[in-house]
């Protein structure tokens, strides 16, 4: 979606006041993740309003959601879909995936929520690597991905 493709260019020129290159690629999601735990910092001292929360989640939501589709999802008949509520997210028809939300999350709740991790686990499922039903795995639920 066009929307979204230009909420991932201005998250790449937002990244540079923070001095961060952002380049699509799976590397990128180190400074991408730095710069989310400073803002969760900054939430955590000081709370930010709602407002501004979303409009970054929307923002380096949109872009994680461009370095997974560039880095493959693509290819697997993955694209940027939008479900009843109005929620953006990476799909095709047999799975889904909500960047915005993740990253949401790692700014309100934390580490727990790395945005390297979601990208990996994310990936590792939709090319077949990772089997949720597998016992081995330790999740919770798909919500807690």
């Amino acid at each position: 979606m066009k929307e979204m493709l230009e909420l991932a260019e201005r998250a790449v020129e937002a990244a540079k006041f923070w001095d961060v290159e952002l380049d699509y690629s799976a590397e990128s999601l180190e400074p991408l993740e730095k710069m989310m735990q400073t803002i969760y910092r900054s939430h955590g001292k000081m709370p930010l309003p709602e407002e501004i929360l979303l409009s970054v989640a929307n923002l380096y939501g949109a872009y994680l959601g461009e370095v997974l589709l560039r880095s493959g999802l693509a290819d697997l008949d993955f694209a940027w879909v939008k479900n009843e509520e109005g929620e953006f997210g990476i799909g095709r028809e047999d799975m889904h995936m909500w960047p915005l939300t993740k990253v949401y999350k790692r700014i309100t709740l934390g580490p727990e929520h790395d945005l390297m991790n979601f990208f990996e686990c994310m990936f590792g499922l939709a090319i077949g690597a990772v089997d949720l039903d597998d016992p081995r795995m330790h999740v919770l639920s798909q919500e807690a991905v």
